[in-house]
């Protein structure tokens, strides 16, 4: 059995907000990278960000991408490099939101899964299979956006 956080603190004693504060991590920047199964994807003058915050061995990450107007976008499935190793490819859990810019911002949703232990892939809620330049909008287009998020265990 874990032994409980107890921040430090004798019975009786105040929690306040600063001790909460130095419980967690500080949010760090990673640069994700965007990634395919057959031909990589150029993102060009697109933007792709990502942060990340750890405690402990969990790790929580967000990031998005924008494709440009001068984006490549590859072919096969598409994949998003995680800003630490997990342990095992298939420890890993998200979510990602597709949102199509010429359907008024209309959004798929997909399930993150490890495809590696340092890369994740998106399935579709239904059986239409996994993000590419092709699923869950054709064509993935300039203006669109990919949000998504992971928790899982650092390796």
């Amino acid at each position: 059995m874990a032994t409980q956080y107890t921040a430090g603190l004798s019975a009786g004693q105040v929690l306040t907000a600063a001790t909460m504060n130095s419980i967690g991590a500080a949010w760090e920047s990673y640069t994700p990278a965007w990634t395919a199964s057959t031909t990589n994807p150029t993102l060009n003058n697109g933007a792709i960000s990502g942060k990340y915050t750890q405690i402990q061995k969990l790790v929580i990450a967000t990031g998005f991408l924008i494709p440009g107007s001068t984006t490549l976008f590859g072919a096969g499935t598409y994949r998003i490099s995680l800003p630490l190793a997990a342990p095992a490819a298939g420890g890993l859990r998200g979510y990602a939101t597709l949102l199509d810019a010429s359907a008024g911002y209309v959004g798929y949703h997909g399930t993150a899964f490890g495809q590696t232990t340092t890369t994740v892939e998106f399935r579709l809620g239904n059986a239409l299979g996994l993000f590419s330049p092709t699923v869950p909008v054709n064509p993935f287009a300039n203006a669109d956006q990919l949000q998504f998020t992971f928790i899982y265990e650092a390796a």
